[in-house]
């Protein structure tokens, strides 16, 4: 529901794209698999919006990394270990997420 409560928001806003990431191995509070066609489906059902699935290969995810690449990675890392060793049962899902040159948990 948060999910697609914001992509309404940002559609309001004049954002006419999202992308949304899913994590390979990603499960939800039950311990069941959040999948990319999971995701896909909620958008779909409950927005009625046109969704693709884009798998990335290992070329795709290649390549050299920048020092900002390298510096962005460990801050963002760094802001999802300490929302990890922040949570308990009763926290709510975040995704970490780069604003200005700050990494932000966003719910």
């Amino acid at each position: 529901d948060k999910l697609c409560k914001k992509i309404l928001q940002e559609r309001s806003a004049g954002q006419r794209l999202n992308i949304i990431i899913v994590s390979e191995g990603a499960i939800d509070r039950e311990g069941q698999p959040i999948t990319a066609e999971k995701v896909k489906q909620v958008v779909v059902d409950k927005l009625q919006q046109d969704t693709r699935i884009t798998v990335l290969g290992h070329v795709q995810r290649g390549g050299n990394p920048s020092a900002f690449d390298r510096v962005l990675g460990c801050r963002m890392g760094a802001e999802a270990v300490l929302a990890l060793m922040e949570a308990d049962d009763n926290t709510e899902p975040c995704v970490v997420s780069l604003d200005g040159n700050q990494a932000v948990r966003v719910p």
